[in-house]
């Protein structure tokens, strides 16, 4: 999977937010970030774009895994609960795969395993050839 160590490496914006790619195999992907005080809004709790921003990359990376460039075409988020500083996880697995679309669920939660985001996105697979 060197292409997504190469697309990371281009990613500036999540790896000056200290994200780090975990894991990836095909459809799938586990990123994480250690939230800071530099993450936190004026409620003391980790900003939403934060948040977001975890489970956007991690959506890329798992929608890039199969070698094919993929963007987002959307993305759509529930914050469940809130969190402050600490070790933050985003799980993304592909739902669906039709054509040149994919669907994928991103499930992200703190350092105790606490469910505190759902996001759901959808990519566009450029290039894609119908078979």
């Amino acid at each position: 999977m060197d292409h997504i160590k190469k697309l990371f490496e281009k990613d500036y914006f999540a790896r000056q937010c200290g994200i780090r790619i975990d894991e990836v195999r095909e459809g799938a992907a586990v990123c994480t970030m250690e939230a800071t005080q530099e993450h936190l809004n004026g409620f003391g709790i980790v900003m939403g774009g934060a948040i977001f921003t975890l489970g956007d990359l991690a959506l890329s990376m798992a929608a890039n895994s199969y070698g094919n460039p993929a963007v987002t075409l959307n993305a759509f988020i529930s914050f469940l609960h809130s969190c402050s500083r600490g070790r933050l996880r985003a799980a993304a697995a592909q739902v669906s795969q039709t054509g040149k679309t994919s669907v994928y669920r991103v499930d992200i939660t703190d350092g105790n395993g606490r469910l505190i985001a759902e996001m759901t996105g959808t990519c566009c697979v450029k290039g894609y050839q119908k078979q």
